[in-house]
């Protein structure tokens, strides 16, 4: 009786040791640290007087260009865009504007910038430093009877890498 316990015992070990077997794995953990993002605007596109009848001109090659800094993830593309507004405003007065296409360039260079292919931005590069530089120039022509004052309006520029 003793020899059939004490076989019972040890089947009830083995069964209990086999409910609880254990088999573990392992799974690799990444993560991407991006670069901030940040841009700021350098300068704004100040037009100047414009005489009623009038057009006034500054190219986005041009000195009075608005001017932004880009600073993101080194040699990333990265895509800009831009919105101008349709119109200066001084109280419910309009004074139509028509923006210049965008120029970029890696270095703070404005005389060898690059024209993007369209008024509202594109596609490009940043620096080895993450660095990118944009000019943004536009026009008014006022009306011989356009109400005297002083418009404005604002220029809106955004970025995206991957």
């Amino acid at each position: 009786m003793m020899k059939r316990i004490f076989v019972l015992g040890l089947a009830l070990c083995a069964i209990s040791l086999a409910a609880f077997a254990q088999t573990s794995t392992t799974a690799n953990v990444t993560a991407n640290v991006n670069a901030a993002l940040t841009i700021t605007n350098t300068g704004a596109l100040a037009l100047g007087n414009v005489a009623q009848g009038a057009t006034v001109t500054i190219t986005s090659l041009t000195a009075g260009a608005a001017t932004f800094t880009i600073q993101g993830a080194a040699s990333a593309g990265t895509t800009v865009t831009v919105t101008d507004p349709v119109n200066l405003t001084f109280g419910a007065n309009n004074l139509p504007f028509t923006g210049q296409i965008p120029r970029f360039n890696v270095a703070n260079v404005q005389a060898t910038s690059t024209a993007f292919g369209a008024l509202t931005g594109g596609s490009t590069t940043t620096s080895a430093g993450g660095q990118l530089f944009l000019w943004i120039g536009g026009s008014v022509t006022a009306s011989g009877s356009q109400a005297a004052g002083s418009y404005s309006g604002t220029i809106t520029v955004s970025f995206t890498q991957p």
